[in-house]
């Protein structure tokens, strides 16, 4: 697909295969110059006011304890550090964040002006083809921008090292691959009462959701802050009955279902 070895990285990273050939043709057609604008990036991230975290997580199943990390653009928006965060629509992801918002509603909006106004951006993609298509297609939209300083990919996937270590040299980004989690789970979206799990009271239950999601949230914690894992993970987890998780969470659902709604509103006034 590219030219030079240091790009061809991101098509060997998976040890898998290879991104599919549509995936690549449609990112193609979307930027003029894909490979100019890599490089764009490259070039321009030294100069970079902003620092923004960027973590592409593969898609929650049912019963998935990685339904956890739903919850890190929230954590690290806390910590005052720019995040986006992307995930393919699933139930699970519908079922926690449709309380608060119509997540799965499209809504033009222009992510720098969303993470200015409120440190973090969560983008839901219409389910790819493969985990491989996804996690490629999010690794060359976060290498493309000029602000991205660390970038997370949360995949089952086996990742070539040598591959990887190219490319966090080559763009000057921090690429951390953390395996997701695939031991057994009893936790769904629809047994997780998230007034319990944000907030101060919990059941016995929730307590060890909150803990076993603190756990999993202190490798991104650790790894863009001064923290070691527990320190990270006691952060964490005092945000989970602070109810901080729950502020931040409810000012973005604001934010954008008054979004969503003006934009519906435009809609119906252009049609009148």
């Amino acid at each position: 697909m590219f030219v030079t070895k240091e790009l061809n990285a991101m098509t060997q990273l998976f040890q898998s295969r290879e991104p599919s050939q549509s995936v690549q043709e449609q990112l193609r057609l979307e930027y003029v110059n894909l490979e100019a604008t890599l490089l764009r990036g490259k070039v321009l991230r030294d100069f970079s006011k902003e620092k923004v975290a960027y973590i592409a997580q593969a898609p929650i199943a049912e019963n998935d304890n990685n339904l956890g990390y739903l919850f890190a653009p929230f954590i690290i928006a806390n910590l005052n550090q720019p995040v986006i965060y992307t995930t393919p629509i699933a139930a699970p992801v519908l079922s926690i964040l449709n309380t608060y918002f119509q997540a799965e509603k499209s809504v033009n909006l222009k992510i720098e002006d969303v993470i200015h106004s409120l440190k973090l951006y969560i983008d839901l993609v219409d389910g790819p083809k493969s985990e491989e298509d996804f996690l490629f297609r999010s690794l060359v939209k976060a290498l493309c921008r000029t602000d991205v300083s660390h970038l997370f990919l949360i995949t089952h996937l086996a990742v070539n090292h040598e591959q990887l270590q190219t490319l966090e040299d080559y763009f000057a980004v921090k690429i951390l691959v953390i395996e997701a989690d695939q031991s057994p789970s009893k936790i769904t979206a629809d047994n997780i009462n998230t007034r319990k799990l944000l907030f101060k009271n919990k059941d016995e239950w929730h307590k060890n959701v909150c803990t076993l999601f603190s756990s999993l949230n202190a490798n991104l914690i650790a790894n863009i802050g001064h923290f070691n894992q527990a320190q990270a993970a006691h952060l964490i987890e005092d945000m989970f009955y602070s109810e901080h998780i729950f502020e931040k969470l409810s000012v973005y659902a604001e934010y954008m279902q008054t979004r969503i709604q003006n934009g519906a509103s435009f809609k119906a006034l252009s049609m009148v």
